[in-house]
């Protein structure tokens, strides 16, 4: 039988490996100067299947366990999350809306930087507060 604590492990690394997919995809276009340095689908992919991997882990572990990796620590980690990864892509708009104004970046290069960012925000500060809850 799936613990909770194994269920929990599972969606932090799962969170944090799609996070830094994300991230890797960012990076890559702002070094490489191309907006799909990588197979533009990799992200979403990764994604996906970490959904399926998490609801596949809660649908086969028992009610009990599921109830506790859910506790009050992860509803905190992930309003906090949630909460970050808001006020990070809200904040992207004015930044690259000013790199895009000056000519630093272009239009083309911005969107898949802001886009895969924006998940990245939220799945990495997840994943780091999962496995570090006095980071938060």
């Amino acid at each position: 039988m799936l613990s909770s604590e194994k269920i929990a492990r599972l969606q932090s690394f799962l969170f944090g490996a799609t996070g830094l997919i994300c991230m890797l995809y960012a990076l890559l276009v702002v070094f490489t100067g191309q907006p799909d340095p990588m197979p533009w689908w990799l992200p979403g992919s990764v994604g996906l299947l970490s959904a399926v991997l998490i609801f596949g882990k809660f649908h086969r572990a028992d009610p009990v366990s599921v109830q506790q990796a859910t506790d009050e620590l992860f509803k905190r980690n992930a309003a906090i999350a949630h909460r970050f990864g808001f006020w990070s892509a809200l904040l992207l708009y004015p930044f690259f809306g000013f790199l895009i104004a000056t000519g630093v970046i272009s239009l083309t290069l911005a969107f898949p930087i802001m886009g895969t960012l924006t998940a990245a925000a939220y799945l990495l500060s997840f994943a780091i507060l999962s496995e570090w809850p006095s980071a938060g």
